[in-house]
């Protein structure tokens, strides 16, 4: 989109590694602040400007709330971040670290509705800001120019459904004007206990035994998204896998273990993804995106890995 302002830290661009037979990772927690979210707060902020916000508000389990909060000082605004209570403490001490103000208010979604009730600043939140989809539109063309086409399949950490929903508009443009002949399977992850999708797709559940601890970042129960998502999904022939904690570790620690420093929500779709190719579930080559950073975690992995 056409913008007055534009604010990067050198977002984009992060590594493509062929991880094992047919499985690729997209190294997002190499963009500035360690997610993907980077790409969707440069526009979400550079709008910000245009519109001459001198205060922006986002809720957040993190990464989201880090990303906005770094972009916001790039840019010489004020960030309110509203997260939850059990917000990890690494990513609470980021945000402080960032200058953020910092508002801890009970659940995931609890701090969603205080945001959206806050009147002191403009509300940039990334799970209804067309902006910030179209910065993750770019990762689906990285994708393409990386591989010289689709994946076959391309497996979405799913909360707030950002990442799915970028990526799907990226693919479909570039089908649009000709770049690419198919779309790829849309294969959206999700924690148990949190599978807002289930009911609405097709699914397979993978050791899906209580309601997750691990994966903070996909602890959300009302999604404002929903039908965009399922459409996504639908259209691509995509499907949803809703993922436990012990294979999610299982996956963790194979990852850190080949030095891949991935978050817990990351590695549920990993294990998602080599569950599927093992059972003959989809085709390669499959894109599994490493949202962020597992050093934002430190505390909490160490006692688990």
């Amino acid at each position: 989109p056409r913008l007055g302002h534009y604010v990067t830290l050198g977002e984009g661009g992060t590594p493509l590694v062929r991880f094992s037979s047919g499985v690729y990772l997209k190294l997002e927690y190499m963009n500035p602040t360690g997610s993907f979210k980077d790409r969707g707060a440069a526009l979400a902020i550079s709008r910000a400007l245009d519109l001459g916000c001198g205060v922006v508000v986002e809720d957040s389990s993190g990464n989201a709330g880090i990303a906005i909060a770094a972009y916001a000082g790039r840019a010489g605004v004020k960030a309110r971040i509203y997260v939850p209570s059990d917000i990890p403490r690494g990513k609470h001490a980021i945000l402080k670290m960032l200058g953020a103000d910092v508002v801890r208010a009970g659940t995931r979604d609890e701090a969603h509705e205080a945001a959206i009730r806050d009147r002191g600043g403009c509300y940039v939140g990334h799970v209804v800001n067309p902006f910030f989809i179209e910065g993750v539109k770019d990762l689906a063309l990285e994708l393409v120019n990386e591989l010289g086409g689709p994946p076959k399949a391309f497996l979405a950490p799913t909360a707030s459904g950002t990442l799915i929903l970028g990526v799907w508009k990226g693919f479909k443009e570039l089908k649009e004007l000709g770049v690419i002949d198919e779309l790829p399977r849309l294969i959206a992850v999700q924690a148990c206990g949190y599978s807002t999708l289930k009911g609405y797709v097709n699914h397979y559940e993978l050791g899906c035994d209580r309601p997750s601890r691990i994966a903070d970042a996909l602890r959300l129960t009302k999604v404002a998204r929903l039908a965009q998502i399922v459409g996504a999904i639908k259209e691509t022939r995509g499907f949803l896998v809703v993922v436990g904690d012990e294979p999610a570790l299982n996956a963790l620690k194979e990852l850190w273990r080949a030095g891949v420093a991935a978050e817990p929500s990351s590695a549920l779709a990993y294990a998602a993804a080599t569950h599927l190719i093992a059972n003959n579930l989809i085709d390669k080559p499959v894109v599994v995106p490493i949202t962020g950073s597992g050093l934002k975690y430190v505390d909490m992995l160490a006692d688990l890995i």
